[in-house]
């Protein structure tokens, strides 16, 4: 097949088996980047979304994860506008309050089954991630990822656990879990989703997504909660992608605002260059 499956093929070779492996490079998902040294990856996107209760929003982002010319490989300068390295981003929307990124990666160890690297920002922020991931069978793979850091005063951790399962070659399921924990008010957070991905060709391909999220502090609560499907496609170039996503939205901001439930429609449009 053409140069997707092959990257797929190649990275397969040399690293491990994994069944969603062309899945996460065709939706640019983070585990493809954090655990592929060499990587480069820059990606230009622009969301447009209706939302039935606050009606259109409109945001740019510009993430990247390059290797720095003259030096090693391992270290990688990070620039992230959407906050896609909080544990939480998956039911992140357009409003929320993302957290920007600008920093430095050092990809300590990539050998099989585990990664380690260690990340500091302009915050200041300290972090360093531990990734082991093991293959059940040729078609089931775990993960489990274990996040240490320090935020000026803040010292959090966080713990995510993956399973994937590749029913056939067309679908691929993934259930993640999530636990974050900082030493500030907020305390304990978690979210869980659950997504089933079809491969339709090279070019098109869609995810069904069922995620939610909720705090224990002030009380316990479900803050968020969506269903969701994302068609995307490659067009035109190589680097040129679109995608499409309706949403229905739970949301609930506090103890004492009253929860909203809302239809949202975004539309992505977006350059992708990648070396991986």
């Amino acid at each position: 097949m053409e140069s997707a499956i092959d990257k797929a093929h190649d990275y397969l070779t040399t690293k491990f088996c994994q069944p969603a492996i062309w899945f996460d490079s065709f939706f640019v998902d983070d585990r493809i980047e954090d655990d592929a040294q060499a990587a480069t990856v820059v990606r230009l996107y622009n969301d447009f979304s209706y939302y039935e209760k606050e009606g259109f929003q409109y945001k740019a982002n510009l993430n990247a994860r390059l290797n720095l010319p003259g030096v090693t490989k391992k270290l990688k300068l990070i620039l992230d506008s959407t906050g896609e390295d909080d544990p939480f981003g998956f039911i992140k929307s357009l409003g929320d309050d993302n957290e920007r990124d600008i920093g430095l990666r050092y990809d300590w160890y990539a050998k099989d089954r585990v990664s380690f690297n260690i990340k500091a920002n302009f915050k200041p922020k300290v972090e360093a991630r531990w990734r082991y991931t093991y293959p059940i069978s040729d078609r089931t793979v775990t993960r489990l990822t274990q996040k240490l850091y320090q935020e000026k005063k803040v010292t959090g951790e966080s713990t995510e656990f993956d399973i994937e399962h590749a029913f056939s070659e067309e679908f691929v399921g993934r259930w993640s879990a999530v636990a974050q924990y900082e030493t500030r008010d907020n305390g304990w957070e978690f979210g869980s989703s659950a997504t089933l991905y079809q491969y339709i060709n090279n070019k098109q391909a869609i995810s069904y997504q069922a995620s939610i999220y909720g705090v224990d502090e002030p009380y316990h609560y479900v803050k968020k909660a969506s269903i969701s499907a994302t068609y995307r496609q490659n067009f035109a170039r190589d680097w040129l992608f679109f995608a499409i996503t309706p949403e229905y939205r739970w949301s609930k901001e506090d103890e004492f605002s009253e929860r909203i439930n809302q239809i949202v429609f975004t539309f992505t449009l977006e350059v992708l260059f990648q070396n991986v």
